[in-house]
């Protein structure tokens, strides 16, 4: 007997027969997939790679940042996160380069989301101005590879450096590019860093942390930081010092410390802060000692107080006072996305008081200088054109600062280097020297 089959349902005979075969070769691959994955994520071999690519949570230790605590030379805090709770996290670090006769620390550790574990381990009486190599792991598998830092020198040492930058917050790609150039071309001109506030966009999310550490690892990994806290950090609710444990904040968010004859004052100038005696008080007595014990002291805050529209007028009124009367040397402020420098400003009560005598080499300088440096990664402003400027940039770009002391006089040497747009070679924005004979 001959069957016959329209043309029409032939094709729909055809159809389902394909799409049967395709459902059925999916499953297969599918189950052989998640069979190899299992397999991987249970080996012992070394090489981690596969388990990172394959699982959405790791144990990789990332983010790994440097921070200080108690003393600045003998002393240090290391923090680390992972996506997933290592049960055996360690740190072990030794002056040798290939950890032999280490020292093994647990770090303390804490959950700050279902996806994020902060571990930091304190590292105390160290040798000042030496090297140390370290490395973090969640487990005897699973670790990074072996980092290093060097310890700050004696306080009375006749030279010291480090790198000023701010408001890295939001394009990820400006601000790995700027950290891995910084370490290409000065990994050995500054001891630490200070970053001027804004690290992240809103700092009550902690994914931002998360990825700002990621981002910043060249950097943050080899060289103790110091940051101020910014108006995007998040305020009473930020989680800034839960992932930067540091010098002073368990107080307070202002400090103060003295290194190589140079007073560095860290201060809050956000809006939660305005009208708050305790800090302005605590500034006046702070700059009155370290007015008589050094021979420069730098401040550093968010809020540029010589653009009245960008600061707070309390700020303005009770603080750059103080400044003028103790002549502070330098203040360094962020939240203007570019790069700007002042003439010296005059001691006056007046904001728009400046001396233009000198635009690169000052001797015997009372007056303050105040620079701008917000360019680390948030998108850029256009700069002002007030008269008190003397050198301004629209660039991503950090400043080195060197201090020298020598027999007869001291000398800041600043200068702030620019990255293009196109991320092309680094190039000098604006070099200065202030001396004071001794």
């Amino acid at each position: 007997m001959n069957v016959s089959v329209s043309p029409t349902r032939l094709k729909k005979i055809i159809a389902i027969g394909f799409i049967s075969f395709l459902l059925i070769f999916s499953t297969i691959y599918y189950i052989t997939i998640l069979n190899e994955t299992h397999s991987k994520s249970n080996s012992s071999n070394d090489d981690d790679s596969d388990s990172i690519i394959l699982s959405p949570l790791t144990l990789t230790p990332k983010g790994i940042r440097l921070t200080f605590i108690y003393n600045y030379n003998d002393s240090i805090v290391i923090s680390w996160y992972t996506e997933k709770n290592a049960t055996e996290p360690k740190l072990s670090y030794s002056m040798s380069a290939d950890l032999s006769s280490a020292t093994e620390i647990t770090p303390n550790s804490t959950q700050l989301t279902s996806s994020t574990y902060i571990y930091y381990a304190e590292l105390v009486n160290l040798s000042p101005n030496t090297t140390y190599h370290y490395q973090v792991r969640s487990d005897n598998i699973t670790k990074r590879e072996i980092m290093n830092f060097t310890t700050l020198a004696n306080r009375d040492i006749s030279n010291i450096s480090f790198l000023v930058y701010g408001d890295s917050r939001t394009q990820r790609l400006e601000r790995r590019t700027l950290v891995e150039k910084i370490m290409a071309s000065f990994r050995n001109n500054f001891e630490f860093i200070v970053h001027t506030g804004d690290i992240v966009e809103i700092g009550t999310e902690q994914n931002e942390w998360n990825e700002y550490f990621d981002d910043t690892e060249a950097l943050t990994a080899y060289k103790q930081g110091v940051y101020v806290e910014g108006n995007h950090e998040g305020g009473l609710s930020t989680k800034m010092y839960n992932n930067l444990l540091m010098y002073g904040t368990d107080t307070e968010r202002y400090y103060y410390f003295n290194y190589g004859g140079v007073g560095f004052i860290i201060l809050n100038s956000n809006d939660y802060t305005v009208g708050d005696d305790d800090q302005t008080n605590w500034l006046n007595q702070t700059l009155i000692q370290l007015s008589q014990e050094n021979t420069f002291n730098f401040v550093f805050l968010h809020h540029p107080l010589l653009h009245t529209s960008r600061s707070s007028d309390y700020h303005q009124e009770h603080w750059k006072p103080l400044f003028d009367k103790y002549n502070v040397s330098l203040i360094l402020c962020g939240h203007n996305h570019h790069y700007e420098r002042s003439y010296p400003m005059i001691n006056s009560s007046k904001l728009d008081d400046y001396d233009n005598s000198e635009q690169y080499n000052y001797t015997n300088l009372n007056d303050s200088i105040y620079i701008v440096t917000g360019g680390a990664g948030a998108p850029l402003y256009s700069v002002y054109n007030y008269d008190f400027i003397a050198e301004k940039e629209e660039a991503y770009h950090f400043i080195l600062v060197d201090v020298k002391k020598e027999i007869a006089k001291m000398t800041i040497s600043l200068e702030s280097w620019g990255m293009p747009n196109d991320f092309g070679p680094l190039y000098l924005i604006d070099n200065i020297t202030i001396t004071k004979l001794t």
